[in-house]
């Protein structure tokens, strides 16, 4: 997969986005329903940093949507989608360690990495205990929201980026 980072994206880019966000927001949950991800992408567009990961043919796979906190030390990822074709405990892995390095060389004041899933989703919840802790409750529209967080030293340990000591 290659990876496309805010500085390379083209207004084309952004389109390819937005389709593939609209063609899989299903995958947030049940409940999510285009006029939920039309607002979303309209919300967000502006204010958040984007990574695409391309497929062998061109078509996006993959995406993560971010942004910082007002003291650029946090990393909050909006919203994230891997295609179900490439879904495994490995590509999530690799994935997730892709974007934390990318977010550390793009912004080396990160202390921490933030990131919420939807409160019925067992198996979401119980991924990201296994690296993060659960910090918040939110409730967007209409749906209740767990925010887990993950200091960056231990999150790098956990990724095999660095290691003890």
């Amino acid at each position: 997969m290659q990876l496309k980072g805010q500085d390379s994206l083209q207004d084309e880019d952004y389109a390819r986005f937005a389709r593939f966000y609209l063609a899989n927001c299903d995958e947030f949950d049940e409940q999510y329903m285009l006029h939920d991800a039309l607002l979303h992408l309209i919300h967000t567009i502006q204010q958040t940093h984007l990574l695409l990961f391309d497929d062998e043919q061109g078509h996006v796979s993959a995406f993560i949507q971010y942004h910082y906190t007002e003291d650029q030390r946090t990393a909050f990822i909006e919203s994230a989608v891997l295609a179900k074709k490439y879904r495994s405990s490995r590509a999530f892995f690799a994935g997730l360690r892709d974007v934390v390095l990318w977010i550390c060389q793009e912004n080396p004041e990160v202390q921490s990495i933030q990131f919420y899933a939807v409160a019925n989703n067992r198996y979401t919840n119980r991924l990201y205990s296994k690296f993060a802790v659960w910090t918040d409750i939110q409730v967007r529209n209409g749906r209740t929201e767990h925010v887990y967080t993950a200091d960056l030293d231990p999150l790098l340990i956990y990724l095999k980026i660095q290691t003890k000591g």
